[in-house]
């Protein structure tokens, strides 16, 4: 650590750290380490991250971009979990040196509570001020009485932001006249309301609960977009499976609907997936609602290669490829053309591997009109759409492939029951003509010629049916 730092960080009164860019603690002053109750070891080393309340978390990244953006960051608020437990709430003022470590120092709220010794009304605000869901309590007038700072987080505000706006102009909630008017009915009516409602500006959803009580209303705000997505997913996979085990559906038809029901759940996205040839060689369109067809139609029969834009790259080296920037990456450089007529800009591919992991079945792309990366809950349904792919394709294969054999076994039972018989029923008929007490019979001569020729059709007969059971096995190797 600069020198020029050492004793102010030794001796301030104020807490005080020093991390890396990836959020890696590496220095702690005694304040910290007492007001949290940890020690110097027990910090070094740890993510920031790790001891910050969760409903923070979602804060981060906008805070680090505006950090690397402007070198500073005043004012950011944020809890720290103490040892024993209890969330504080902390303004910070954060600096990015030269030297590419971040050096914070921190003020905590006076008021925040301590385990020890607490008090009816302590547990409560110490239990308000640790929830993951935003509280508030709202006045008639809509006035925020009081807050957590899981709010503050919710509504990307600071406390004094939030202490000089009424609820109704905190624009990034997204209320709408509806939700109002279930506001307004929760305290005229003095009844408690449940609703859920898409905010517009964040493109969330949210679950608020109300408790109206003397001309006030108490207010628990959620964010369940990850539940939401979670239900819809759901829902969506177990309806494509049903349709899977129905024979009316084909296999590209289960595969359009799966990737349309994607589709509606994040309207960002333009789905497709590509057929693998059994050689793996080359790509086959299998499904993609919304690309434009022109653009499937140049990926008809697509060469595998390292450098064949995501898709071919994805499964060339048996990996998920994610192309951010389609017009600046090597990958695409042969392919830039083809996409540049429809807006695509980004295009991320996972490969669709068979359940022993031997071979490429498909791979699933996922586009888009912007430059971007996935966030996690994205890379989550790459790796849920993957793994259901693989139940689809390889069901569908095992359902042609069980067609397949019950049409073979039938073949082979006919030609055991019709073209067995007769060569059989020949051989028979000509031993009985055979005369075996005069050997020197002319007949007898004649009947040996029948036989080799019976025996020879009854070879061929023989081998046809050897033939067939090669295929039935080759057939399963290949499933």
């Amino acid at each position: 650590m600069d020198i020029r730092f050492t004793s102010l960080f030794t001796h301030s009164k104020d807490i005080f750290f020093v991390m890396d860019v990836n959020g890696v603690i590496l220095h702690t002053n005694p304040s910290f380490q007492s007001l949290f109750g940890y020690s110097d070891a027990e910090l070094s080393g740890i993510n920031i991250a790790d001891i910050c309340h969760p409903a923070d978390k979602e804060r981060k990244e906008e805070s680090q971009n505006s950090l690397l953006l402007h070198k500073k960051l005043l004012g950011y608020q944020s809890r720290i979990k103490a040892k024993n437990g209890c969330y504080y709430s902390v303004t910070w003022s954060v600096i990015l040196n030269d030297d590419n470590l971040i050096y914070s120092t921190g003020t905590p709220q006076m008021d925040a509570p301590v385990l020890a010794g607490l008090t009816g009304n302590d547990i409560v605000q110490h239990t308000i001020q640790s929830l993951n869901e935003g509280f508030i309590v709202l006045d008639a007038d809509w006035n925020i009485m009081v807050f957590n700072p899981a709010f503050l987080a919710l509504a990307n505000l600071s406390a004094e932001e939030i202490k000089q706006s009424g609820f109704t102009q905190i624009e990034s909630l997204g209320l709408t006249p509806e939700v109002l008017a279930e506001f307004k009915r929760s305290l005229n009516d003095n009844v408690s309301l449940q609703l859920q409602y898409l905010n517009a500006y964040s493109n969330s959803w949210l679950r608020i609960n109300m408790y109206p009580y003397h001309k006030q209303i108490a207010v628990f705000i959620r964010d369940i977009t990850e539940i939401k997505i979670q239900e819809w997913v759901l829902g969506l996979e177990k309806k494509v499976l049903e349709l899977n085990v129905t024979t009316q559906y084909t296999l590209a038809q289960t595969t359009t609907e799966l990737l349309k029901g994607i589709e509606a759940i994040f309207p960002d996205m333009l789905c497709s997936v590509l057929e693998v040839d059994h050689a793996q060689e080359r790509l086959f369109n299998l499904a993609a609602p919304r690309l434009p067809k022109p653009y499937c139609d140049q990926l008809e029969g697509l060469e595998i290669g390292p450098d064949v834009g995501s898709c071919g790259t994805a499964v060339y080296y048996r990996e998920q490829i994610i192309v951010s920037d389609i017009e600046n990456d090597s990958r695409w450089v042969d392919y830039t053309q083809l996409v540049k007529p429809y807006g695509l800009k980004a295009c991320w591919s996972a490969p669709v591997m068979n359940t022993k992991g031997t071979k490429v079945l498909a791979v699933f792309g996922i586009y888009y009109t912007t430059v971007r990366e996935p966030n996690n809950d994205e890379l989550r349904l790459i790796e849920r759409t993957v793994n259901i792919l693989r139940v689809l394709i390889e069901s569908k294969k095992n359902e042609t492939y069980i067609k397949e054999q019950n049409n073979r076994l039938h073949a082979i039972a006919n030609i055991s029951s019709h073209e067995l018989r007769r060569p059989v029923a020949t051989i028979l008929g000509l031993v009985n003509l055979f005369d075996k007490h005069n050997e020197m019979n002319p007949l007898n001569n004649e009947i040996i010629d029948y036989l080799y020729i019976s025996t020879r059709e009854l070879d061929k007969v023989i081998h046809d049916i050897v033939e067939q059971t090669i295929n039935v096995n080759t057939t399963w190797a290949e499933v």
